[in-house]
């Protein structure tokens, strides 16, 4: 007897627990490849810049830390919280210049990536990448 193949695709789009397994699947195969290619990459770049501003703090930072050790407790912590406030907005201001010296003048500026190979920025996307940065920072401060 010959098979029935509407008989057969019928049966397979009723099994609706393989359509969600599939579906669950794709989702976290999605959530992954995000996670990979953008999120961490956000990530490590905001803590790179954090690194940087920890490591090259601005004067202001230097001379508070110097005083912290001259006061009490109270007033330690509240030193310690100005810096960390500091150094955040330190931060920020680096990668605004950062995005300002990529969209001046809103042209295309050429890169060199590190294959090579040479691409043009789209100014919309360095101030995409600058505040993606900036939110991940908040995290890190």
């Amino acid at each position: 007897m010959e098979q029935n193949l509407v008989y057969e695709l019928a049966k397979t789009l009723q099994k609706t627990e393989g359509l969600e397994k599939d579906f669950l699947e794709m989702a976290t195969s999605l959530r992954e490849a995000i996670e990979k290619n953008y999120v961490q990459k956000i990530q490590m770049a905001a803590g790179n810049q954090k690194s940087f501003a920890v490591e090259h703090p601005p004067k202001e930072v230097t001379l508070l830390r110097a005083i912290s050790p001259f006061l009490d407790e109270n007033n330690r912590g509240q030193i310690n919280d100005i810096c960390r406030s500091l150094l955040f907005m330190h931060t920020l201001q680096n990668v605004n210049e950062n995005v300002s010296n990529i969209t001046q003048d809103g042209a295309l500026i050429a890169a060199r990536s590190s294959d090579g190979s040479e691409d043009n920025l789209n100014p919309q996307s360095a101030k995409i990448a600058g505040l993606l940065m900036s939110i991940a920072l908040m995290g890190k401060f």
